[in-house]
């Protein structure tokens, strides 16, 4: 695995050599044997994001991949004509015969679609072609499936690593910060369904005598051991005894956080709260503020309660008074929780947003709540699975569960701990009333029906509560910035230098150098600007975007915007251009400065060339290398406009780019 990174990057730097060895990975990728070992779908991905990035030509690179698929099956149909039955008495299918197995089982259910439906199908995808070549299939009909098969496979398995580039590569476009939250968000879902499904696949076997050994111990301790007795003996009431636990639960946490407490600036990880916190900040910006503003909605309690009583009104009504009466426990408990351990720890939040007991930290609200409520429910559709499916019940309910988390950590209303300490209460409730509700009699559910009317309940909720409250919401938690006093005189003189030099994107990232800045009314700039060619862009809407897929003038196009501090820009004008540079684009921020004492708004940006996007097929204008020509273009425009202005230098230079600056002010 450690010689895949390498190996990508030599094939985007030796790009002539490129297409002969995305041939060879095609080739051992679908080669007996040797496809066995090779994570080739992970290096046809990694192909996949070089073409996404314009490091590879697309249309070469699929030719390549399928000339290689084509002729590696090829070679595999030769060996299992050659070998025949001897096939099975090579290595590894000596060792491992379920591989030969398999694929023959497999190809005697499909015949000739095998080598079609096995390209896809992981494990078997090498040997299917052996298989067809030892069972003496038609070397016609093999090469007329094969070949149509390898043309299906490379986009199949190229065209993912495109559109996750590609997808990246815009998100980049409008802030780099956006694509690392992009990517840390895929990887946090993936993390996720992946603890979920083997954490079930390891415990599950081991349950049964986990529980007996607790019997067992139970039953030599009589009095320490009526607690387990009452949860894991069918033949005992559970009652009390999860009254008794959430008693002890909640006064356990409670005294913990008291004695020790690990949340906020004063507590046990204070530095880890405060990295996590100012990281997340540092992230933000108005596409992701969105996005994570609805999937906090989504934990409100505007949501969660009617869910809690669509559910329990639908238990009740099917007679199923078990499975209500512990669902009813698990919400009773989120909400005694919620209140109790807020009110008694009293920790501070990272930002005061709410009032009252709300306005305190621990444990985070939503993450307690989505966890008990869901992970239950995922209880108590999984008890009526197949166990061999029973897992994907908790990985649903733990990919609803946190993004809900991570976007109260996102929005900066918790501290780490606090929502690491919602999440762990809510799975200790879950798991205790989980394994009182599965040791005792409980009439059976329709898990089909329950998923509807849970998820519908959700989606209805939901979606309400969005379309109800997401304007106000993202007031609520907007950053808000102090705004800084220079006086006018100080800023020309050389305060102008306390302004960033480059656009705020990741930490260490300058790509994008912030070469003017512009004192006074933006409309007023924008009136004469626009007086002399420079034009607002078609504006990027539900339908406008499908512009980037046909073939018109990149000037005709959405521009894509940028984020600089965690804002779009204020003011975005374009100008068509030459062949070297074929549409400007000039873009102004708030730089949160006010110059005194007339308290002129102070703005903050730059002019920059706008190219083609290498993504085949679409035409989206994104950011170049040249700042340095645009700029001087734009200074004998300001002269053109009598607009005052001065040049200044920054001792920071980049590319096509010597520092030069530009203060402007209204007349």
């Amino acid at each position: 695995m450690e010689l895949i990174a390498p190996l990508l990057a030599w094939i985007e730097t030796h790009s002539t050599w490129a297409g002969v060895l995305v041939f060879l990975i095609a080739f051992s990728e679908s080669l007996a044997v040797v496809g066995l070992f090779l994570p080739g779908a992970m290096l046809m991905f990694g192909i996949g994001a070089l073409v996404g990035s314009g490091s590879l030509e697309f249309w070469p690179t699929l030719a390549w991949a399928a000339a290689g698929a084509i002729a590696g099956d090829g070679v595999s149909f030769w060996l299992g004509r050659y070998f025949h039955e001897g096939l099975k008495t090579q290595w590894p299918f000596r060792t491992h015969p379920e591989f030969i197995e398999n694929a023959t089982g497999f190809f005697q259910r499909h015949g000739g679609k095998s080598i079609l439906l096995g390209r896809f199908i992981g494990p078997i995808r090498p040997i299917i072609p052996a298989v067809a070549g030892m069972m003496d299939m038609p070397v016609g009909r093999f090469f007329a499936v094969n070949v149509v098969s390898g043309i299906l496979w490379a986009p199949a398995y190229v065209l993912p690593g495109v559109v996750f580039a590609a997808t990246l590569g815009l998100a980049a476009e409008v802030a780099m910060r956006l694509a690392a939250l992009i990517v840390l968000l895929l990887t946090l879902l993936l993390f996720t369904f992946w603890v979920a499904k083997h954490t079930f696949r390891w415990l599950h076997p081991k349950a049964h005598a986990m529980i007996a050994a607790l019997l067992g111990w139970s039953q030599r301790h009589p009095y320490a051991g009526r607690l387990p007795t009452a949860l894991l003996d069918p033949h005992h009431p559970e009652g009390k005894a999860l009254t008794l636990l959430a008693f002890l639960l909640l006064g356990a946490v409670a005294g913990f956080v008291t004695l020790f407490p690990f949340s906020g600036e004063e507590g046990w990880f204070p530095n880890l709260d405060s990295y996590v916190f100012h990281s997340l900040q540092e992230l933000r910006t108005p596409v992701m503020d969105r996005l994570m503003v609805a999937t906090t909605e989504l934990g409100d309690g505007r949501v969660l309660v009617p869910l809690f009583m669509v559910v329990l009104a639908w238990l009740l009504l099917r007679g199923r008074i078990s499975a209500a009466a512990h669902w009813a426990a698990v919400g009773t408990f989120t909400l005694v929780a919620n209140y109790g351990l807020k009110a008694f720890t009293a920790l501070q939040r990272p930002t005061e947003i709410y009032q009252g007991v709300f306005g305190y930290s621990f444990p985070s609200g939503h993450a307690l709540s989505s966890t008990a409520l869901l992970g239950f429910l995922s209880v108590l559709i999984g008890r009526e699975l197949p166990e061999r499916s029973r897992w994907l019940a908790y990985a649903v309910a733990a990919l609803l569960v946190i993004p809900i988390a991570f976007s109260r950590l996102y929005l900066g209303v918790h501290w780490l701990t606090d929502v690491l300490g919602g999440l762990t209460l809510g799975l200790a409730w879950v798991a205790l009333v989980g394994i009182a509700y599965r040791r005792h009699p409980a009439g059976h559910l329709s898990p089909g029906a329950l998923g509807i009317v849970a998820l519908g309940a959700l989606a209805i909720a939901g979606t309400w509560n969005i379309a109800s409250h997401h304007r106000e919401d993202l007031i609520l938690y907007a950053k808000t910035p102090d705004t800084q006093q220079i006086a006018f005189t100080d800023w020309q003189s050389g305060a102008w230098r306390q302004l960033p030099a480059f656009r705020a994107e990741l930490r260490g990232v300058r790509r994008h150098p912030l070469t003017l800045q512009y004192a006074g009314d933006l409309q007023n700039l924008r009136d004469r600007l626009q007086s002399v060619g420079w034009q607002p862009p078609t504006p990027l809407t539900g339908l406008s975007w499908l512009r980037w897929l046909s073939d018109v003038p990149l000037g005709s196009v959405p521009v894509l915007p940028q984020v600089h501090k965690g804002l779009n820009e204020s003011l975005l004008l374009i100008r068509n251009g030459g062949a070297e540079c074929p549409l400007k684009a000039l873009r102004l921020w708030p730089s949160h400065v006010s110059l005194e004492p007339r308290g002129l708004p102070l703005w903050e940006g730059n002019v920059s060339c706008l190219m083609e996007t290498s993504i085949p097929a679409i035409t989206v204008p994104v950011t170049g290398t040249r700042f340095g020509a645009p700029l001087e273009e734009l200074a004998g425009t300001l002269d053109q406009l009598e607009l005052p202005f001065r040049t200044v230098n920054r001792e920071i230079t980049a590319k096509d780019w010597k520092g030069h600056v530009l203060l402007i002010r209204s007349p």
